[in-house]
């Protein structure tokens, strides 16, 4: 069931995801580390709107939806929804506008506060909508949501800027028409409606109870992703946080993007097996759903790393190399370590509806993030930001894993962790006999022969597994 699921959403944790990593790769040659900046900035504030405005709903949503299929529930929840996705999108806007121009760029125009706030309103929308679906398995929506906006609006951002120059606003105001787009084409298919009346008090409350320690934990998340950033803009200027956006937004996206490819499936199940079959069921199929986690994100952190002077010097313009190759891959190691927490380890306490426990470490993993960032960036400059977040991710992990471990009764899949380290460390061995690449197909065929060796050695491994569940099941098919 697992497999399956993760089949039929991968095309949208593929393409959504990799055309984001591409354009923080594009947009090193297109504009100039300013404009980067605040593009960077803005997008990260929006996440944090995101988090502390709507997240706490969403996440109820995912959990809580399958319980209002009725025709009276449905009555009570779709003017309720309404309501609160409303409220959320007019706070969002008022807050970009203020913190655009408080904090992020003084100077900003009409032209570049309409972009703003048309991206976050269309984002917010197409993140939501997102979520919706997947608690009802409709992939296609799921994918119109996560496929449109970043690849689609990437292409109209790079025509706006190469017709109109190279502000901020052309890129963002790409992105809000994409989403707008992906949001209009799926209502017809939504099951909703446009009443703004009568409000249940009693969801309300529910998903407040249930989601208000998401969103203290999510912002607090949300320092501990984004605080580095920040704080680099704040110390060293805004130039130097367009520079370290490259190859911070790198690594974090190439870590989001390889596990992604698995997490959209995951969850739902474990929420399935919860509500079924009680909390044992649950978490041993978030063993599972964490080997296929390990099983991707291992050989993505070790190839990038292995492989990470020719993808730099191929793949970003000149001045922003030299940082890109010292931010990058302590960058795509903090993303690694975050998203196994995030999808495995604080999944433990969504599924026991024991959210406090998320706030406590996501408190740890932001006042780490904070402290350890000024520390760092004071003694090593702008790669001192990637330094801070590799601890403070680190730490908090680990506290997640202890914590679901001993109370709860987590588990590791060792079986399948000892097969997954033999195949990355065969491929590791295998990317250190080639030659650096000069040329984006020797590039290409490198990435095609680290990929080869993993999947051929953990094939050999899981090959006597394989076989013995193939005939398990040619017996019952004969039977």
């Amino acid at each position: 069931m697992l497999l399956r699921q993760t089949l039929l959403y991968m095309p949208a944790q593929v393409v959504g995801p990799l055309f984001q990593l591409i354009a923080m790769i594009v947009w090193t040659h297109i504009v100039n580390d300013h404009t980067l900046g605040v593009i960077t900035l803005v997008t990260a504030t929006h996440e944090l709107l995101q988090i502390g405005l709507l997240a706490w709903w969403s996440q109820f949503v995912l959990r809580f939806f399958g319980r209002f299929d009725g025709d009276e529930t449905a009555s009570r929840f779709y003017p309720t929804e309404n309501i609160v996705l409303l409220g959320s999108v007019i706070l969002q806007s008022l807050l970009i506008v203020a913190i655009l121009r408080w904090v992020i760029a003084p100077d900003a125009d009409a032209a570049l506060l309409a972009a703003a706030i048309c991206y976050v309103i269309t984002r917010s929308f197409n993140l939501y909508i997102a979520e919706r679906a997947r608690v009802r398995q409709q992939i296609g929506i799921y994918s119109v949501q996560q496929i449109v906006g970043p690849s689609v609006g990437f292409i109209i951002g790079i025509v706006l800027i190469k017709w109109l120059g190279q502000r901020p606003e052309w890129p963002l105001a790409g992105y809000a028409i994409a989403q707008l787009v992906a949001t209009v084409v799926v209502l017809p298919k939504l099951n909703c409606s446009f009443r703004l009346w009568p409000i249940d008090r009693e969801i309300i409350r529910h998903a407040l109870q249930y989601g208000i320690p998401l969103i203290v934990g999510g912002a607090l998340g949300w320092v501990g992703l984004n605080a580095s950033r920040f704080i680099v803009n704040d110390m060293l200027g805004v130039a130097a946080a367009g520079l370290f956006a490259v190859g911070y937004g790198l690594g974090q996206r190439a870590a989001a993007v390889a596990a992604m490819l698995v997490t959209a499936a995951a969850f739902p199940l474990a929420v399935k097996r919860m509500e079924e079959s009680g909390s044992e069921a649950a978490m041993e199929q978030l063993a599972q759903n964490s080997a296929l986690l390990v099983a991707i994100l291992a050989p993505s952190i070790v190839g990038m790393f292995a492989l990470r002077t020719e993808i730099v010097t191929l793949l970003i313009a000149v001045p922003f190399q030299q940082v890109t190759l010292a931010v990058l891959p302590l960058s795509v190691l903090a993303g690694a370590i975050r998203n196994l927490r995030a999808h495995f380890g604080d999944q433990v306490f969504l599924l026991h509806s024991r959210t406090r426990m998320m706030v406590a470490i996501s408190s740890i993993d932001a006042v780490m993030t904070v402290v350890a960032g000024i520390v760092c960036v004071s003694l090593w400059g702008v790669v001192g930001g990637a330094v801070a977040t590799v601890i403070a991710a680190t730490v908090a992990a680990a506290t997640s894993f202890a914590i679901g471990f001993r109370a709860f009764g987590l588990t590791l899949p060792f079986g399948h962790l000892l097969r997954i380290l033999a195949a990355t460390t065969a491929m590791a061995a295998g990317l250190q006999l080639v030659p650096e690449a000069k040329t984006y197909a020797m590039l290409a065929a490198h990435i095609a022969f680290g990929a080869a060796i993993y999947v051929i050695v953990l094939a050999v491994l899981y090959a006597p597994t394989l076989s013995r569940t193939l005939r398990h099941r040619l017996q019952q098919s004969s039977a």
